[in-house]
C-alpha cells in the first residue's frame, strides 16, 4: 500500500474513534457542554511550524487573516480535560486573498488552580482553502486546497469568567504524507472567546 494511502487510513481510524467519543457524549446534560464563539486576527510566516517558535528565525510573510470560530466542548468524566469540535472561517489577505474553512477536533486541558492560563489546547482536522494559498506555493513550489489542519493554543482568563483571550499557532500542511503535495504554512493568531 502506498505511504500516503496508509497515512490516510490511519487518519480515518483516528477520526472514527473521535466520532465514537462524540456519539457516546450525546446523552450529556446541557450543564456538561459549553458552546463558544471566538474572533481572531493573525499573520502568516514563511517558516515551518517548529522554526516559527524560535524568535530569531521567524520570517513574516506579509499575509494576514481575520476570522471567527464556533465551538462546542465538554468535560471528559471527572478529569481536567475537555474535548470538542470547532468550525473556523478565516479570510486571508495580503499576499494571498482566499477563504479558509477549518474543522478541528480539540482536546483542552484546564489547570486545577486558577492562574493566568485558563487552558492549553491542541486540535487536528481538515483545512479547505477557496484558492491554493500563494504563501505555500512561494515557499514550497506547489500546494493544494485541502490539507490537514492543526492548532496549538494557550487561553488566558479575563475579568469576565465567560470571556477569555488566546494565542494560537495555526498550521495547515500535507500531514507528513497524508496528502501527496509536500507543502504547508504556519501563522500566529490572537483572539478573544465568549462562552455561552
Amino acid at each position: 500500500m502506498h505511504r500516503s494511502a496508509m497515512a490516510l487510513c490511519a487518519y480515518a481510524r483516528v477520526m472514527m474513534v473521535i466520532l465514537l467519543l462524540f456519539m457516546c457524549s450525546v446523552s450529556a446534560t446541557r450543564a456538561e457542554r459549553q458552546m463558544y464563539f471566538s474572533g481572531f486576527v493573525g499573520t502568516m510566516t514563511e517558516n515551518r511550524w517548529h522554526d516559527a517558535l524560535v524568535p530569531g528565525r521567524v520570517q513574516f510573510a506579509d499575509s494576514h487573516l481575520v476570522g471567527g470560530a464556533l465551538g462546542w466542548d465538554r468535560q471528559i468524566g471527572d478529569s481536567r480535560f475537555r474535548y470538542g469540535f470547532e468550525a473556523q472561517l478565516a479570510v486571508h489577505f495580503g499576499r494571498q486573498d482566499l477563504l479558509e474553512l477549518t474543522v478541528p477536533v480539540v482536546l483542552r486541558y484546564v489547570p486545577e488552580k486558577e492562574t493566568a492560563v485558563r487552558s492549553i489546547a491542541a486540535g487536528i482536522g481538515l483545512s479547505y482553502a477557496s484558492e491554493i494559498p500563494q504563501v505555500e506555493i512561494d515557499r514550497n513550489g506547489a500546494s493544494q486546497r485541502l490539507f490537514v489542519h492543526w492548532m496549538a493554543e494557550l487561553e488566558f482568563g479575563l475579568s469576565d469568567p465567560n470571556r477569555s483571550a488566546f494565542v494560537r499557532l495555526h498550521h495547515r500542511s500535507d500531514g507528513y504524507g497524508v496528502f501527496e503535495v509536500d507543502a504547508g504554512s504556519t501563522g500566529f493568531v490572537l483572539g478573544v472567546r465568549h462562552r455561552f
